[in-house]
């Protein structure tokens, strides 16, 4: 095959099927990128040809998008009828056997719908999308090929898999998540070749390595994906990946670079689309400003922040900017502002049952203290500390490190140098459960 566009005479042999398979795949990539060359590719393909080439991944997705275009009304129907069906069946205990069983499940709305669903409620409640996800992969499974097409059943499957890899990952389930991802990869090859979903795997590990603490495989991973999103000129998708850099690039210890990432995506994300990742966006950029020794030019960002969290956001949202923006008071020396919003912070983390984050906070606080000197008040705390977090699921050593915190403030040794310490030790065992404390900081 020459280089560059193909020629007559290549396509020709495409449709005969006298290409090798990496020529097969080689041009299959190459129409997915460019119109001109789908659309001479569409010109070729006259009503008897889908029969004869129905094995070749391009033509099988040609030839499943025409139908599904004079199907439009069609799958309105479909859609309409799964939120009706989906209504249903959340009031059933036997979810999946009704899916196996009834065809009237078996459609693509109902499809489309379980995979949003599932990709709303992640955020919040990744057990109960586990459930979502699974249940579109069932309705994956059972999608007529002869009606749908065999590759668009393939790239549901993809995408069914790689969003249950996703959500695993989220469930800290890394094992079972590179299994999914593996699996969503082996339908990739049967699919239609989309660069879009062999994109979203390789988003979507790379937030699973960076989950790990394998960042430079993360980075490669992500700027994969990141190359083909704009290939494929997706602007949103790249928008998302670049966010999961930009955490990356944040945990890696480099706030300026991640900053830079953070800024980008804002410009590429759709708001429409996902408006919870602009206040993501937004409050990461914050938080990666302030790391960057650039305080007042992330204050400057909070107001937009809080605007677009009073839009889309959540309370949690709103408790994590403002510990953020607590810190920015730290760093300009307002430290009387720092400490009520250091406390009222704290409150709502142990609220929510969130043991870590009120933790790391209360450290915050205490460091706090220790700067100006006030050791009855980082005493004080430290003893509120232990009681509520020993009624909490927070593992033996983590506790420990508290202990280790708590001995010294009642000795009146509580250095600022301790408090960072146990802060890195219990920010690295928030994920990582069997971390002891000293081998915890660097």
């Amino acid at each position: 095959m020459q280089a560059g566009h193909p020629d007559g005479d290549t396509l020709e042999r495409f449709f005969s099927g006298e290409l090798t398979d990496e020529e097969d795949r080689v041009l299959e990539r190459h129409v997915f990128t460019c119109p001109s060359c789908e659309g001479r590719l569409i010109e070729l393909l006259p009503a008897s040809r889908g029969n004869a080439g129905g094995h070749r991944t391009v033509i099988r997705r040609i030839v499943a998008e025409q139908p599904a275009a004079r199907r439009r009304s069609d799958l309105e129907a479909e859609r309409a009828a799964a939120a009706a069906l989906w209504k249903e069946l959340q009031g059933q205990e036997r979810r999946q056997d009704r899916v196996r069983n009834d065809r009237a499940c078996q459609t693509w709305g109902l499809f489309e719908l379980l995979l949003e669903e599932s990709r709303q409620t992640l955020p919040q409640e990744p057990r109960q999308a586990e459930n979502l996800i699974r249940l579109a992969l069932e309705v994956a499974e059972h999608l007529d090929a002869g009606f749908y097409g065999s590759g668009t059943v393939e790239a549901a499957r993809v995408k069914a898999w790689t969003h249950l890899g996703n959500t695993l990952r989220v469930l800290a389930d890394f094992r079972q998540a590179e299994q999914a991802f593996q699996t969503a990869e082996s339908h990739l090859s049967r699919s239609w070749l989309d660069p879009v979903d062999e994109a979203m795997i390789l988003e979507f590990r790379g937030a699973m390595r960076r989950a790990q603490g394998r960042h430079r495989e993360a980075l490669e991973l992500v700027d994969e994906a990141i190359a083909l999103y704009r290939e494929v000129n997706e602007p949103h998708h790249h928008g998302r990946a670049l966010m999961v850099k930009g955490l990356t690039l944040q945990y890696h210890g480099e706030p300026e670079a991640a900053a830079e990432c953070f800024r980008t995506s804002l410009f590429l994300l759709d708001g429409t689309r996902e408006p919870r990742l602009l206040v993501a966006g937004q409050c990461n950029l914050v938080g990666c400003l302030h790391d960057s020794g650039r305080p007042a030019e992330a204050a400057l960002l909070i107001p937009e922040a809080k605007a677009l969290i009073a839009q889309v956001g959540r309370r949690s949202d709103l408790l994590r900017l403002s510990w953020v923006e607590a810190k920015i008071s730290v760093a300009l020396g307002q430290w009387a502002a720092a400490e009520r919003t250091f406390q009222s912070i704290r409150e709502g983390f142990v609220a929510d049952g969130l043991a870590f984050d009120a933790s790391l906070v209360s450290l915050d606080l205490a460091a706090l203290y220790t700067r100006q000197g006030k050791a009855a008040e980082a005493r004080r705390l430290a003893a509120e500390m232990l009681p509520v977090f020993r009624s909490r699921d927070v593992p033996r050593e983590a506790l420990a490190a508290l202990i280790v915190f708590q001995q010294a403030a009642e000795m009146e040794q509580l250095t600022l140098g301790l408090v960072e310490e146990v802060a890195a030790y219990l920010e690295r065992a928030r994920t990582d459960s069997s971390l002891r404390f000293r081998e915890g900081v660097t």
